[in-house]
């Protein structure tokens, strides 16, 4: 199947879920963004070491060798098929490698640094190869990865850094969700009342503009809004098939007043294409609210590509804290339009 006919029919499954409306936009990509696109997918290739990591900061965890893996599957290289499968193969290989006996995707020699951002990506990546291969150690490693995250849940709904019943934040608990939810659109039995319960807690990371607040979301319940994590507040709510709640529209009208809009910047640079990854993901699905959504989006994307084309460096790479993580999240921010997500295809 050549990788045009591939993506579409994935977009259209992802319709079919419940994971992207309907939706037909008016904004395509360009030449220059596809070139972009074609030349920051090269360049994942091409740096990538035998052992499957990726050049720079975090590229040898599993959380960042999964991103890659993410973005070379949503332009077509499935493990093994397609002109860069040989790259995404390795990256699958080596994030399997990582998992430990308790279904957790990190290697210890990370020591502390946060492990359950890494597990979320890795279990990202895991469904997305599950679903394209079929392959009995990837359906393995999954279930393992997915039976931990439900089993360390707290009794709000959230997750924080280690793979335990503790503490709460909205950037891991996010990143937990979409993973669980993807599993369970693949195929996989994950308790629906987990996946409720998460949602809860996204919603309790609200500032309401009934109370006074800025409509944006907190990094935990009672905090002040950033940019990120309300790009990210918002996209899992619309995974969750919850378009139209006000925290939604609240959560969106307070990105649409930072950059690539407005001269506002983003409130950490290090965050920058973490959030404007979540950011593409919520504003494009919020075109399902009707003539509002689509002003958002046909204000929104033109002005991240040119953002992202502005930054693209000469050898097809993204500048960044990250620079593997932040290519292949501007890979998937430029594709946005064709519904290229990191979600998975059957």
């Amino acid at each position: 199947m050549a990788v045009g006919r591939c993506l579409l029919a994935a977009g259209c499954w992802l319709m079919a879920i419940g994971w992207l409306p309907a939706l037909e936009s008016t904004e395509q990509l360009t030449p220059q963004a596809a070139a972009a696109v074609k030349k920051a997918v090269a360049w994942l290739a091409k740096s990538q070491k035998a052992d499957g990591t990726f050049p720079g900061n975090l590229g040898n965890s599993s959380g960042v060798v999964g991103a890659c893996a993410i973005a070379l599957m949503s332009q077509g290289h499935l493990p093994g098929t397609g002109e860069y499968g040989v790259n995404t193969a390795k990256s699958i290989k080596f994030i399997l490698d990582t998992a430990q006996p308790d279904g957790l995707l990190y290697q210890q020699s990370m020591g502390g640094h946060g492990p359950m951002y890494f597990h979320g990506l890795a279990t990202l990546a895991l469904g997305e190869a599950w679903g394209q291969s079929g392959d009995r150690r990837v359906r393995d490693t999954l279930r393992k990865a997915i039976d931990l995250i439900c089993a360390t849940q707290n009794q709000k709904g959230g997750w924080r850094y280690q793979p335990k019943i503790s503490e709460d934040d909205l950037s891991v608990t996010v990143m937990q969700l979409m993973a669980l939810r993807a599993a369970r659109d693949a195929g996989m039995d994950v308790p629906k009342e987990v996946i409720d319960a998460g949602i809860e807690y996204v919603k309790a990371c609200h500032n309401p503009k009934g109370q006074g607040k800025d409509g944006g979301f907190a990094y935990q319940p009672g905090g002040g809004s950033g940019y990120s994590r309300s790009a990210a507040g918002v996209t899992s709510l619309q995974v969750a098939g919850d378009y139209r709640a006000f925290e939604v529209v609240e959560g969106i009208e307070y990105l649409m007043t930072f950059k690539p809009v407005t001269d506002k910047e983003i409130d950490s640079t290090e965050w920058r294409y973490y959030g404007m990854y979540y950011a593409a993901m919520g504003i494009y699905q919020a075109q399902s609210l009707g003539a509002q959504g689509k002003r958002w989006w046909s204000t929104w994307y033109p002005a991240a590509v040119r953002d992202l084309l502005d930054r693209q460096q000469p050898d097809g790479r993204w500048k960044g804290s990250w620079e593997a993580y932040d290519t292949s999240m501007a890979i998937l921010i430029l594709t946005i339009p064709y519904r290229y997500l990191p979600i998975y295809q059957r």
